[in-house]
């Protein structure tokens, strides 16, 4: 036996003996005393699903939706350019102080990434596995340690992951009632050892698009859990005239063919723009969402795009080798 073939062996030995003791810690109940907590009075959501159409704004809110409930506050919707520059310099202090946490569910993402995973480690010279926190963890174990203030953990794109799947346990630990500290708080063994409950100052704040995945389509026990909270179009935020007039037309042609709120065109890509950048907007924005929407139903997207741009100083281009365009009249 060689020395490599003796280290591999030692490794194996030593993962054996790391799983044993978890296994052993487990059977025997041991575990870590988890404070004691009083109820806490909630202004705001434990759980909730910012959701809309694309280019609506939801990640663009979840730093708002947070600060209020880290200065337990209300939830403003309008914000001058200073106003939130003062937001996000607050905002960004609180991520750094560890009190707000960003992350971005998609198919890959486990529960090992959320909760808790083995993963190998060779700081003794040799390559061991052991349990390491995940992200919701992590910030799960400060705020139950800090119970004079809350807690945002943000999950960007949350139904791009196996939601069930990816919280595990937590179906049942971030229900209000069940939260730790509240009236039927629950704790959990977790598969490699160590009690775990959610904390009742932990805020859970999640973003969807609609267009994506329907709401019908999440995990039902999950969705009874969670207040969804509908980020729509907002035309008013848009200065330009002739742009918002766009916009309108738009989204009342998309309703009335599809019949569906879900298939919308978000404010986003208007804000902050000149009637001059009209057709970079439609060509590269715009009109690739309408044939994802019309399933690239080409006759469908041209009648509504000529609809849209009826009375104004633009046209269709139509092309015979790819998707029209849309161009200054000549």
């Amino acid at each position: 036996m060689n020395e490599f073939e003796k280290e591999i062996i030692q490794s194996a030995m030593k993962d054996v003996e790391t799983l044993k003791d978890m296994m052993e810690k487990k059977m025997t109940g041991e575990k870590v005393e988890l404070p004691i907590r009083l109820p806490r009075e909630k202004n705001h959501s434990l759980n909730m699903i910012l959701y809309g159409a694309p280019g609506t704004g939801k990640t663009y809110s979840t730093a708002e939706y947070a600060m209020a409930i880290i200065e337990d506050r209300d939830v403003r919707k309008n914000y001058t350019a200073e106003e939130r520059a003062e937001l996000m310099k607050s905002y960004k202090q609180c991520v750094k102080d560890g009190r707000i946490v960003f992350t971005t569910f998609h198919q890959n993402y486990g529960y090992e990434d959320f909760i808790q995973g083995l993963r190998p480690d060779n700081a003794g010279g040799s390559m061991v596995f052991k349990p390491i926190d995940g992200v919701f963890k992590k910030i799960a174990d400060k705020a139950m340690s800090d119970d004079d203030n809350a807690y945002v953990i943000i999950i960007d794109e949350i139904n791009r992951a196996n939601i069930s799947k990816v919280f595990g346990e937590l179906i049942t630990l971030i229900e209000d009632d069940k939260r730790w500290g509240e009236a039927n708080e629950i704790s959990v063994t977790l598969p490699y050892g160590g009690e775990f409950a959610v904390p009742n100052n932990l805020y859970i704040i999640g973003t969807m698009n609609s267009a994506d995945k329907s709401i019908s389509l999440i995990d039902t026990a999950l969705r009874r859990r969670f207040e969804f909270v509908e980020v729509a179009p907002d035309e008013s935020l848009v200065a330009n005239d002739t742009l918002r007039t766009v916009l309108h037309k738009l989204n009342a042609g998309l309703r009335k063919e599809l019949e569906s709120t879900d298939l919308l065109i978000g404010h986003s890509y208007f804000i902050g723009k000149d009637e001059i950048e009209l057709c970079k907007i439609m060509n590269r924005n715009i009109i690739p969402l309408l044939y994802e929407y019309y399933y690239d139903d080409s006759k469908k997207v041209r009648n509504q795009v000529v609809e849209v741009l009826d009375g104004l100083d633009y046209e269709v281009e139509d092309t015979v080798v790819s998707r029209i365009t849309v161009k200054e009249k000549s």
